[in-house]
């Protein structure tokens, strides 16, 4: 009988050491912030498609003083950044998101699509376009997986530069 009091007592401590820990975090989580995945999730909750194009261009530019794209930990934080990126025309920060997807998840069908609209916006449309031929197999693989939100945004904008890539390449524009 004792030895399942104390058993029952060291439970009961254990317990409520758990519990201060966790709140403890908690706390500290609070006063630290957003997380940037978060501040971008946040930014993507309110950003319109068919707002002020300058209105969602300055956000944006907010948002990308606050956020370094290698700070991102999610990768559906780094393909709503990107595509909030390209449809602002923010095309510089398409590079350091498509090296981060990369780094996150280099097989996945979004980093493919992610990378070659970074080389498509930003870099050699000729390239992109090969970078296109050869990452067909998995976009292919990843719109079959049931992709949704910023994902199917992700590959509108890539399938949207790629037929625009007969003509002068997006990063040609001035802004």
């Amino acid at each position: 009988m004792e030895n399942a009091v104390a058993l029952l007592m060291a439970i009961v401590l254990l317990t409520a050491v758990i519990s201060w820990f966790n709140r403890r975090h908690d706390r500290m989580k609070a006063s630290a912030g957003p997380t940037p995945d978060e501040r971008v999730e946040a930014a993507w909750e309110g950003f319109g498609f068919g707002d002020d194009p300058a209105a969602a261009r300055a956000a944006l530019d907010a948002l990308l003083d606050e956020v370094d794209p290698a700070a991102l930990r999610r990768k559906n934080s780094i393909v709503s950044l990107a595509v909030m990126a390209a449809r602002t025309e923010h095309y510089d920060v398409l590079p350091a998101l498509a090296e981060q997807a990369r780094a996150l998840d280099g097989g996945c069908g979004e980093t493919a699509a992610l990378a070659v609209l970074a080389e498509a916006c930003a870099g050699d449309p000729r390239r992109a376009r090969e970078m296109y031929v050869a990452s067909q197999s998995a976009m292919a693989g990843c719109g079959s997986c049931g992709t949704q939100g910023p994902g199917r945004y992700l590959m509108q904008e890539v399938a949207i530069m790629v037929d625009a890539m007969d003509g002068p390449a997006p990063s040609a524009v001035v802004h």
